[in-house]
C-alpha cells in the first residue's frame, strides 16, 4: 500500500505543508481525493476500511514518515521532535530489558 500511495503522498507533501505534521488531515485530503464519501457513517468508514476499500491511517502515515526520512524539505516543523522522543523511547524500552 506505501508503494501504491507514495507519489500521490509526496505530492500532497509538497504543496500542502501543514499536512507535513498532521496525518488526520492528510488522511482527509486522500479520502476527498479519491472520491470517497466522507459523510458516510462511522460503521460504514470502519466496514469499508476492514474490507480493504479505503486504506487503513497508518498506511497513509507510514507513507508519509518514509517520505520524509527521504526528502527532509518536506519534513514539517514537529519532525524533529517526534524524531527525539522516539529515541528516548527506544532507550527506555532497551534499558528495562
Amino acid at each position: 500500500m506505501i508503494k501504491k500511495n507514495l507519489l500521490w503522498v509526496q505530492l500532497k507533501l509538497t504543496k500542502f505543508p501543514e499536512y507535513r505534521d498532521s496525518n488526520a488531515r492528510l488522511y482527509y485530503a486522500y479520502l476527498r481525493d479519491h472520491g470517497y464519501n466522507i459523510d458516510n457513517s462511522i460503521k460504514d468508514f470502519l466496514k469499508d476500511m476492514e474490507k480493504g476499500v479505503i486504506p487503513h491511517m497508518d498506511s497513509i502515515g507510514r507513507t508519509s514518515r518514509k517520505i520524509q526520512e527521504e526528502y527532509p524539505n518536506l519534513r514539517g516543523e514537529f519532525w524533529g521532535k517526534r524524531k527525539q522522543k522516539a529515541v528516548k523511547i527506544k532507550h527506555e524500552i532497551l534499558h528495562d530489558c
